[in-house]
């Protein structure tokens, strides 16, 4: 029996990628997983193997940009599941453009997955942990929440607010037992980060590269934490970076 049993938690972003292996390592420590995403096809064969391992998990059709889509997503997964103890934040969208080429359309599009995405989520589940007195929100965000990177203009700000969005939660949630934590990733081998590779010129299967499942590690020992101590973000680089920039 895994240290999750009994406790529900909704991921976003879940079909592919980071989603996907925080999904499958809460199920096998015995959480009931929402797993949510756009992408219907890809959410059932997550949870077809979920099931296959003996874990629970149930497939949840969810558009960040839609209100009405979270409203929706929440109440289907307390209905089915029961109130949500752990939200995974996770889901996230990214581009490759100068500043000054930036096209409005593409700004808007990561700043309402990354940011306005998360502040409705948020929204929507908070108020019954507040009243349960009990919760934990994670939030995905990156290293790119902490610098700058060239061609990451609207990225770097949708993480940026990630983080501050994150210490407000945190602030307010703190008295009925919440827990709110910052998950930031540097390079991870995902289909998000793929044009980030190929522009520099980087493997495929870059070995130097984290990967989804070591990102989901660190979920883990988030959720572990239950005592005095808690960890406000944690970091993780790729061990081939420079130290401690």
């Amino acid at each position: 029996m895994g240290f999750l049993q009994g406790q529900v938690a909704f991921v976003t972003g879940a079909s592919r990628g980071i989603g996907r292996a925080i999904s499958v390592a809460l199920a096998r420590e015995g959480a009931a997983v929402a797993a949510a995403a756009r992408s219907e096809v890809n959410l059932q064969e997550l949870c077809a193997e979920i099931r296959n391992f003996g874990g629970k998990a149930v497939p949840v059709a969810l558009d960040l940009r839609s209100e009405d889509s979270i409203r929706r997503a929440v109440d289907e997964v307390k209905s089915v599941l029961g109130n949500i103890d752990i939200l995974v934040n996770n889901a996230g969208v990214m581009a490759l453009h100068k500043v000054v080429d930036t096209p409005t359309e593409v700004w808007d599009e990561i700043m309402s997955t990354n940011v306005r995405g998360v502040f409705l989520m948020c929204r929507e589940v908070i108020p019954s942990m507040i009243e349960r007195r009990k919760g934990r929100i994670i939030n995905i965000g990156s290293l790119a929440g902490r610098r700058g990177y060239d061609e990451q203009g609207a990225y770097c700000a949708s993480k940026h607010a990630l983080v501050g969005l994150s210490k407000v939660l945190a602030i307010e949630t703190q008295k009925f037992g919440i827990r709110v934590h910052v998950l930031s990733p540097g390079g991870v081998l995902t289909g998000l980060s793929k044009e980030l590779r190929a522009s520099r010129g980087e493997p495929e299967d870059s070995p130097e590269w984290m990967t989804p499942e070591e990102v989901a590690q660190a979920v883990l020992y988030l959720c572990r934490q239950e005592g005095a101590a808690v960890t406000d973000e944690l970091c993780l680089r790729r061990f081939a970076s420079e130290p401690w920039r």
